[in-house]
């Protein structure tokens, strides 16, 4: 009887001891970053298009959406194109959804716009993948001046 006393009593000091490390290591730091509309459109990507194609990039900021504005030229035809991206947050990362689309004022298919969704869905994720550490997406907000994420990280 002794012995499982003694036995009980090392399984409980293990535990106590072991539980401030277990809550440590599940402790997790909230960070947020925010973008301004002029720092989107002056970074890299907005600037220097990978198409030669594709000119005069602009994103523009509204409440809970972007929309992006360009000019695409072709050989026999330029057109100017318009595409509207709202967010949404699904198991702790932001999935972009193109919302409506137009081509020198033509509307896109509802058939158009599925398949672009399908797409951007799988090089979105590849690019946060490539680019952002390990972490979760709280939460995103867009307003007219600014886009801010809040993200949680572990320890």
């Amino acid at each position: 009887m002794k012995s499982v006393s003694r036995i009980m009593m090392m399984l409980v000091a293990i535990v106590v001891l072991a539980l401030p490390f277990s809550v440590a290591s599940a402790q997790t730091n909230t960070r947020s970053v925010t973008w301004t509309e002029d720092q989107v459109n002056n970074s890299y990507r907005v600037t220097n298009p990978w198409r030669r194609s594709v000119t005069d990039v602009s994103v523009d900021l509204q409440a809970g959406q972007v929309v992006i504005s360009s000019t695409q030229t072709y050989r026999r035809a330029t057109y100017q194109v318009e595409a509207i991206y709202e967010p949404s947050i699904s198991n702790g990362r932001i999935y972009w959804t193109l919302t409506s689309a137009s081509a020198n004022g033509e509307p896109a298919s509802q058939d158009l716009i599925n398949q672009i969704n399908a797409s951007i869905s799988t090089s979105w994720r590849n690019y946060v993948r490539q680019q952002a550490g390990t972490g979760r997406v709280q939460g995103i907000v867009i307003t007219d001046a600014d886009i801010t994420v809040t993200y949680s990280v572990g320890r």
